[in-house]
C-alpha cells in the first residue's frame, strides 16, 4: 500500500471517529485485544489464547487490508498489546490514541530496550508512554526497563509444545547455534562462536536461522542452514544448543525448544535448566566437560530442562497467566 493511500485510510478513520461517538463497551461480549509489533511473536498469539470470551486480533503486517482492520479493531478494542515496547510515540501508537483504544500494555523483549535507553538518555521518554502498563519477557529485562523511570514487571509470556517422546541425544556430539542476519553478528554473539569453533576444531556446529541473501565466511567445522520454520530435526541432530547473546531477548523460544527435546543448554542469560556462560572461554570449557561426558556415554538426555518446560512453560500456562492479567488491565 502505498503512504499516500495509507493516509487518507488514516485520514478516513480519524473523521469518521470524530463525527460519532465510540460505541459502548458491550462487558458481556467476548474481551478484543489487538496485538501488534514482533510478527514471529504475534502471529502465536490468536491461536493460543483466543477462545468463548478472548477475540485476540493479530494486527502485525502492513497489507491493505490488514490496515483497514487494524483501524476498524483499534476503535472496538478493550486492549492493545504491543510485543516490542518504546518510549516516544510512533505513528501506530499515535493511531492507536487517536481512535480511541482504551487501555494499552508494552511487552519489552529485548533489544527494544536498547533503542530506548538512548532516547531515554537524550531526554525523549513520552509522558504518556510511561503511565502505560509495562511488562518484560525476563527479570534482566524487567531491571533495565525501571532503569529508565518505568515501573514493570516480569511476566512469563513464552511457551513451547511438550515434546513426548524425545529422540536419544545423537552418536555424534554436535552444537546448534542461530544468527539471523549478518549485520547483527556482534548482538548474536557470531564472533564468539568462531573463536570456540576454532578452538574446538573436531566438534561439528551447525547454523540456522541466517535469512535467505544473506552470508558469512565461517570455519570448516560450522555448515549453515538457512532460514526454516521448523527446526526439530535440527534439535534431533544436534546435542547442545548455544546462545551467546550479547543482550537478552528474554525467555528465548529456541531455548525452551531445545530443552523441551531434551537438548543441554548454554545461555548467556540465567534460564532454568540451562547452563549460563558469560563469554567464549566459558563455553568452551562447558562443552568440552560435556563432550568428554558424551564420548564416555554418560551424557544423557537433558532431563531437567524437559520437567521446567512441562511446569512452566506450556501453552496452557502461558494462557492461563495472559488472560488474567489482560483482564485484570481492562477490568482496571
Amino acid at each position: 500500500m502505498s503512504q499516500t493511500l495509507e493516509i487518507q485510510s488514516i485520514q478516513g478513520a480519524l473523521a469518521s471517529r470524530s463525527r460519532e461517538d465510540r460505541p459502548a463497551k458491550q462487558w458481556g461480549r467476548r474481551y478484543r485485544v489487538v496485538v501488534h509489533g514482533l510478527r514471529h511473536f504475534c502471529q502465536k498469539l490468536p491461536g493460543l489464547l483466543s477462545d468463548e470470551k478472548w477475540d485476540i486480533r493479530d494486527r502485525s503486517r502492513h497489507t491493505p487490508s490488514q490496515l483497514a482492520g487494524l483501524l476498524a479493531d483499534l476503535r472496538n478494542c478493550n486492549l492493545v498489546f504491543t510485543w516490542a515496547a518504546r518510549i516516544d510515540v510512533g505513528r501506530f501508537l499515535w493511531i492507536a490514541r487517536s481512535l480511541g483504544a482504551p487501555k494499552f500494555v508494552f511487552f519489552w523483549c529485548g533489544s527494544d530496550v536498547l533503542r530506548a535507553r538512548k532516547l531515554c538518555a537524550a531526554g525523549k521518554l513520552d509522558p504518556w508512554i510511561a503511565r502505560q502498563v509495562h511488562w518484560a519477557a525476563s527479570p534482566t529485562l524487567t531491571k533495565e526497563v525501571r532503569s529508565m523511570g518505568l515501573e514493570c514487571e516480569f511476566v512469563q509470556a513464552s511457551f513451547v509444545d511438550i515434546v513426548e517422546n524425545p529422540k536419544p541425544l545423537p552418536k555424534e556430539f554436535s552444537v546448534l547455534v542461530f544468527l539471523p542476519r549478518s549485520d547483527a553478528a556482534e548482538l548474536y554473539g557470531w564472533d564468539r562462536i568462531v573463536d570456540v569453533a576454532a578452538a574446538l576444531p573436531t566438534v561439528r556446529f551447525r547454523l540456522v536461522g541466517l535469512h535467505d541473501g544473506q552470508s558469512l565466511r565461517t570455519p570448516p567445522n560450522v555448515s549453515v542452514q538457512h532460514w526454516t520454520r521448523d527446526l526439530t530435526s535440527a534439535y534431533e541432530e544436534s546435542t547442545v544448543l548455544w546462545r551467546p547473546v550479547r543482550h537478552d531477548a528474554g525467555i528465548s523460544f529456541m531455548v525452551l525448544e531445545a530443552l523441551s527435546h531434551g537438548r543441554h543448554v548454554l545461555y548467556t542469560y540465567p534460564i532454568p535448566a540451562a547452563i549460563q556462560v558469560r563469554d567464549a572461554d566459558q563455553a568452551r570449557r562447558q562443552l568440552q566437560k560435556l563432550r568428554a561426558l558424551h564420548e564416555r556415554g554418560a551424557l544423557t538426555l537433558n532431563y531437567a530442562g524437559m520437567q521446567t518446560v512441562a511446569q512452566t512453560y506450556t501453552r496452557d500456562a502461558v494462557r492461563r497467566e495472559l488472560h488474567r492479567r489482560w483482564e485484570e488491565v481492562i477490568c482496571s
